[in-house]
């Protein structure tokens, strides 16, 4: 992994804890997706498997070519 990727992984994670810290700060603090068998737990697991999958594209050949970039801003 290039210097280049963990700055861009960086960027997105700072970005992301940002906007949880203006938009929902109780997240860090509820932890609701413990919880066995609640749609908090559901979507937790979505999104670790969407980061997963970001991560693997972006260290892709096809992923550094097709300039993958973030967009949630």
């Amino acid at each position: 992994m290039s210097e280049y990727d963990l700055a861009l992984l960086a960027r997105r994670r700072d970005g992301i804890r940002e906007w949880l810290d203006e938009v929902a700060p109780y997240t860090a603090h509820d932890q609701k997706h413990l919880d066995e068998n609640t749609p908090e737990r559901a979507y937790w697991h979505y999104g670790y498997q969407a980061a997963l999958a970001d991560v693997i594209e972006m260290l892709t050949a096809a992923g550094r070519i097709s300039g993958s970039v973030d967009t949630s801003k």
